[in-house]
């Protein structure tokens, strides 16, 4: 089937014109062979050195420091921040490219998770144009500023929101404003993608969960934090607070559903190794809460269970890498399709066309082969016709 006439606002998020750029530093080119990118010192953070990653010109690890973390929150004492750089970054000294914050989970997570712990990110971001910012979030850091700092300095929320994404914007051909932000992650991560989102929506446009937390009212999450924390030497209700101070819910994404409002949110979640994969089923469930509370308040979003998928996705279900891999592989076109490149456009990779991200696939829509389908929608003009044609694939999640 073909949609014969879609005149246009219909994505009003996904492709809004950028102006009025900052500019930025250029990095040096980035030949075979040549020196890591330099990294200047700026709003809050000092920049201790920085270098490739082992076999990358595309990834880069910087270490870094902030009043803000204590080295004692990171695993392995060494704060850093890793950034992988689109191809060809070096050889568009004009050009700006959106950015993704890729959050890392807990459980002996770190910066270089994405890249080194069983994630592909560098691989699956490669023919995107597309700055991906892998940031540490601490041993079991949560994304917060802690409550109890007794066992040293805590306040994640603040440093990267207040502090990482200044200094990236100061030391990359970003595109400095919500619409070309993303901030996606699985697990823990995948809380403070949440976490952050709603929090902050002045500065995304597109928030991605793997496995996450959303609920932190659920019982087994909510063990998990006090285990880890007491397990790495820290006060158990360090993070939030004791449970009855109403903490915990301002920093629920299920009790805060309606601030989600205006952003786009794509959840995924499988159903476990097996059935009684607790962990993973356990992460589904409390998604599946927020998707059903975002839906009773009309907020466009998606989640995706999953299942147990095998074969070449690399996913088995579990709560793991094979899985989250998989799902930032499946994200990332309609993610592209919202952002704004600085340039007037939407950013774009090839893969799956804007519209996947913006008609309500599934809801209402006739099956593929079902004949012609009119859209109006009122807005943005796509032509001179105020119409396009674009091909029905009866594609969606």
């Amino acid at each position: 089937m073909r949609i014969t006439q879609i005149t246009a606002s219909l994505a009003r998020t996904a492709f809004t014109a950028f102006a009025g750029a900052l500019l930025a530093s250029q990095l040096p080119a980035m030949a075979a062979g040549a020196a890591a990118p330099d990294f200047s010192s700026g709003n809050g953070i000092n920049v201790l050195g920085a270098a490739w990653l082992p076999g990358s010109e595309r990834t880069v690890v910087v270490d870094i420091a902030t009043p803000l973390i204590s080295p004692k929150a990171v695993n392995g004492g060494a704060h850093q921040v890793v950034i992988t750089l689109p191809a060809g970054y070096a050889d568009k000294p004009a050009k700006r490219y959106p950015v993704l914050y890729l959050l890392h989970g807990g459980n002996g997570g770190s910066a270089r998770t994405w890249t080194e712990g069983g994630g592909d990110a560098e691989a699956v971001t490669k023919d995107f144009e597309l700055i991906t910012v892998m940031p540490d979030g601490g041993k079991v850091g949560w994304y917060t500023d802690w409550v109890d700092e007794s066992a040293g300095a805590q306040k994640w929320e603040t440093f990267h929101t207040k502090q990482l994404i200044a200094w990236v914007d100061a030391n990359l051909r970003t595109n400095p404003d919500k619409k070309g932000r993303a901030i996606a992650g699985l697990s823990m991560g995948g809380y403070g993608a949440l976490h952050y989102a709603y929090r902050h929506p002045d500065l995304f446009s597109y928030v991605g969960s793997f496995s996450g937390a959303a609920d932190l009212q659920e019982r087994g999450t909510r063990l998990v934090i006090w285990q880890q924390s007491i397990a790495n030497g820290m006060p158990s209700a360090g993070a939030f607070g004791p449970t009855e101070g109403g903490n915990w819910d301002g920093h629920n994404p299920l009790k805060n559903a309606e601030k989600f409002r205006g952003l786009q949110i794509a959840m995924y979640a499988g159903s476990g190794l097996h059935d009684f994969d607790i962990l993973e089923r356990t992460m589904g469930q409390s998604t599946y809460k927020l998707h059903m509370a975002l839906n009773e308040k009309g907020i466009q979003n998606t989640f995706w269970m999953y299942g147990r998928p095998g074969g070449a996705t690399g996913c088995d279900g579990g709560h793991n890498f094979g899985c989250w891999n998989f799902t930032l592989r499946d994200m990332l076109p309609k993610m592209m399709a919202v952002l704004s490149a600085g340039e007037g456009a939407p950013a774009s990779a090839g893969g799956t066309p804007w519209w996947h991200n913006v008609l309500p696939w599934k809801e209402g829509l006739p099956a593929e082969g079902a004949g012609d389908m009119s859209v109006q929608v009122p807005g943005i003009s796509v032509d001179s016709g105020g119409a396009a044609s674009v091909d029905w694939e009866g594609r969606g999640k």
